[in-house]
């Protein structure tokens, strides 16, 4: 299978590597569609782990399950989770589930042909796509969940008003949760 090495934002190298094959609890993932964060050009924190395989904003479909694993099937439309809070920790038990300190497994980077995915993330992070979303839209799915994340510890009500950037993905969470912040517009005007 070929993957996609990052070693620096100027340095990306593409590679054949053995597809994996799933162990008991795992499962093989194809790709289809796989998105780019922010914070996956943000040198300073990825460079320390460099090379890895970026990406972690994924639509996928189940390839093969090992023989334990009865969530999902050959054939799923899947998003998986890039990772799964411990529920235990401070953090966790203080409501920033992004900050767990405790966090094991990562889902590997989705800049690949294929993912194996851990027991903890088919568990408790991967989720069948339902038929009206696609691949590709699939990968707003861990963006749209930060946005709503924020809007909730910033205790946005429904027609409260304040200032922000015209993200992407706030209109999509606004229309899910109800909640509307009124946004400026900063574009300069001539």
């Amino acid at each position: 299978m070929k993957v996609a090495y990052w070693y620096n934002n100027k340095d990306i190298r593409l590679a054949e590597v053995p597809t994996p094959a799933p162990g008991p609890q795992e499962m093989l993932i194809k790709v289809i569609s796989c998105g780019i964060c922010g914070s996956d050009i943000v040198e300073w924190y990825r460079l320390p782990r460099a090379p890895l395989v970026q990406g972690h904003e994924i639509g996928a479909e189940v390839v093969a399950v090992g023989d334990s694993v009865k969530k999902f099937k050959p054939g799923d439309r899947v998003f998986v989770a890039p990772k799964v809070p411990c529920l235990k920790c401070f953090y966790c038990q203080n409501g920033h589930y992004p900050q767990c300190s405790e966090i094991k497994e990562r889902l590997p980077g989705g800049f690949a042909e294929y993912i194996l995915v851990p027991q903890i993330l088919i568990e408790n992070g991967a989720y069948l796509l339902p038929p009206q979303i696609s691949y590709d839209q699939s990968t707003f799915i861990e963006p749209l969940a930060c946005v709503v994340r924020a809007q909730r510890l910033a205790h946005v009500k429904k027609g409260s008003s304040g200032s922000g950037n015209r993200l992407r993905h706030v209109r999509p969470a606004q229309r899910k949760t109800g909640r509307h912040q009124r946004l400026p517009d900063h574009r300069l005007r001539h």
